[in-house]
């Protein structure tokens, strides 16, 4: 009895000893649970304050560069930047950096900036080494920093928490700035700066911007417009836009906006943003620098440049007055007259046709080699008709200029025309190695099979239009058009467009600019995509891209809704900028553009989602969800980047944030 009594007591007293263990472990699970959220929650509050310190640090640089004028160190003779302005932003930096520790100091371990503009690691305190290495840090950047202001910083934050009773809890956070002298316009993939009521960024339809927006005053239509022939302007229904970025604005205009998610595509509202500098060109100014800039390694007087005079006139006359060792005007020389009427040289409907009395240079016997400068007082016609044609010293007309192709025809030096220019190139290959400059208007037109390529700056009094025709066109100088500037293809295109102009270019157009029929690709260059960046002074009309064409898969996949490698469709690659308006439509066209588009006024674009049949009645009709857009931008940071002459600089630095990591 007392054996049973005694094993009944330690049964007792084992079942209480497991019940108390188990009491224990799940009061120490319920500690551990609430010490692990409570770690937890000061990891996520650690990490979004030390985010926000990078912020107010980026917020806090924005100020400071303010105060750097770009004007004091910029050398324009020689193209470079004065050795005081490093030591200048070196000093602004460590400034930032110093007044950051000093408020934030309890919850940093560590804070450096460091300058990866050339490749490799500077810290502005090279002192302090900061964070493990993150997925970012080996960007290869190689900007030349003795010639140009951009810069690439990552301003990094190694956390450290204050409550040392919650543990060790660490994190390393990098955020990657670009400082860029660039006008605020190449920030953007989009954008209107107007704040004018009734003006602005107008997004009728379904286009699809992946980058960042900039409007003061935005507009969404759920219809998409467009014009039929005779001028008719007729709608169709669609999704609504997609805004792949942030949208940015300096005013509050835009807040009820994206309050409402039925706006965009869907639902997907883009966040919407106040803290962007946005610094504009002084458009005339800027057009005066660059064509003193471009004059420098001419004969030309850069004083054309000045205010107040007829840029037209006083280029001609600057041409007339240039001095020349050679000219050969003889019975038996290479220089005939032309004693009749000639027919039109061009083939494109363009009324081109010398006048009787104008000289001509014909190959038609044999091969020319011109090699001394040569001079011509009159219309003059080069033709290589049988046989090559060289031209190895300047060419000066006193005129207008014909230059015809059908043997290679290559001009080694500048050539300069008091008159218009024409260039035709219906065979061979036509090659203008040094500059081009026309008083008037230049006209510069290219076939199938044939090759024309400018080396050279190209700069007319007038107005400049290219057309290629069932070729392309290779321009990788500069341009300037004191007037308009068009790049026309044929309209009677079928199928895949193969009209095509490819650049390595700045244009300033003194006035219009339109592109129309064909493709804008990039030259290749070291490797390297380039692309063309347009300025107009006045409207701006891109249209009949791609006219009825379609993607090879309309259906998208994921964001951004991109249609990647596509076999038929060439992004159009550039940044195109005007003073005044731009009406786009991605209806009938199928807009891709590789860069970005930017009105100082009003921006309308238009666009529907999914396949068009042969002509503008062949919409779809069915949902167009899920489709790719008929217009798409997709913003190319690497402008940023690329020291580019011509481009107009803004006074100060401006920030463009580009990654965030923590780790």
């Amino acid at each position: 009895m007392k054996n049973e009594q005694g094993n009944a007591l330690i049964t007792v007293l084992l079942i209480s000893l497991i019940f108390t263990i188990l009491g224990l472990s799940i009061i120490a699970s319920a500690i551990g649970g609430a010490k692990r959220t409570e770690t937890r929650e000061s990891d996520i509050d650690l990490t979004y304050s030390s985010i926000k310190v990078l912020e107010n640090m980026t917020a806090d640089l924005s100020h400071s560069l303010s105060a750097l004028d770009l004007e004091d160190y910029m050398n324009y003779d020689q193209k470079k930047v004065e050795s005081g302005y490093n030591t200048r932003l070196h000093s602004i930096l460590e400034d930032v950096l110093e007044e950051s520790r000093a408020e934030n100091a309890a919850q940093l371990e560590c804070l450096n900036i460091i300058d990866i503009s050339e490749g490799s690691e500077v810290p502005i305190d090279p002192a302090v080494s900061c964070g493990k290495q993150l997925s970012f840090d080996h960007a290869d950047y190689a900007i030349e920093t003795e010639a140009d202001f951009t810069r690439v910083l990552d301003l990094v934050l190694v956390t450290n928490n204050p409550q040392e009773t919650e543990g060790e809890i660490s994190r390393t956070i990098k955020k990657r700035i670009i400082l860029s002298p660039l006008p605020s316009f190449l920030k953007y993939a989009v954008g209107s700066e107007s704040d004018e009521e009734d003006s602005g960024l107008f997004l009728n339809g379904s286009p699809n911007i992946v980058g960042n927006t900039y409007a003061n005053r935005l507009y969404i239509d759920e219809d998409a417009h467009y014009e039929v022939d005779g001028g008719t302007e007729k709608t169709h229904g669609t999704p609504m836009p997609s805004l792949m970025g942030d949208l940015y604005s300096s005013s509050s205009h835009l807040l009820d906006i994206v309050k409402d998610e039925d706006n965009f595509y869907k639902g997907d509202i883009p966040p919407l943003k106040h803290d962007s500098q946005f610094f504009n060109i002084d458009y005339d100014k800027t057009f005066r620098q660059s064509l003193r800039d471009m004059l420098k390694d001419t004969e030309i007087s850069p004083s054309v440049a000045d205010e107040g005079i007829s840029f037209k006139e006083k280029l001609r006359s600057e041409i007339s007055a240039l001095p020349v060792r050679a000219y050969e005007i003889t019975e038996d020389g290479f220089v005939k007259v032309i004693e009749g009427q000639s027919s039109p040289l061009s083939t494109l409907g363009e009324n081109i046709t010398p006048t009787a009395g104008s000289y001509i240079i014909d190959s038609s016997e044999q091969g020319l080699y011109i090699s001394d400068d040569f001079k011509i007082y009159g219309n003059l016609v080069v033709m290589s008709t049988q046989n090559p044609i060289t031209f190895g010293g300047k060419l000066i007309v006193e005129g207008d200029l014909y230059l015809t192709s059908y043997q290679n025809l290559t001009l080694m030096e500048n050539v300069y025309v008091t008159g218009k220019t024409y260039i035709l190139n219906l065979n061979g290959k036509l090659d203008l190695e040094k500059q081009v400059i026309s008083a008037d208007s230049i006209m510069a037109e290219s076939h199938e099979g044939a090759k024309l390529k400018a080396k050279g700056d190209i700069l007319t009094g007038e107005s400049l239009t290219i057309q290629p025709s069932n070729t392309s066109i290779e321009i990788s100088e500069n341009i300037i058009a004191a007037n308009g500037f068009t790049v026309k293809g044929e309209n009677s295109d079928a199928g895949q467009e193969d009209d095509a102009v490819k650049f390595d270019s700045v244009v300033y157009a003194g006035g219009k600019a339109s592109i129309s029929n064909a493709n804008i690709l990039g030259l290749s260059k070291d490797g390297e995509e380039q692309q063309i960046i347009l300025m107009a002074k006045n409207d701006l009309m891109i249209t009949r891209i791609d006219e009825f064409n379609n993607y090879d898969e309309t259906d998208e996949d994921k964001k951004p809704y991109l249609p990647e490698n596509d076999s038929k469709i060439k992004p159009l690659k550039g940044f195109f900028y005007t003073e005044e308006n731009a009406v786009l439509y991605g209806v009938g066209s199928l807009f891709y553009i590789n860069g970005g588009i930017f009105a100082k006024e009003n921006l309308t674009i238009n666009a529907i989602r999914g396949e068009v049949g042969s002509n503008i009645n062949n919409l779809p009709t069915l949902t167009q969800e899920g489709k790719f857009s008929r217009f798409v931008v997709k913003y190319d940071q690497d402008v940023l980047l690329k020291r580019i002459e011509l481009l107009p600089l803004a006074e100060q630095l401006q920030i463009f944030s580009d990654e965030l990591l923590v780790e």
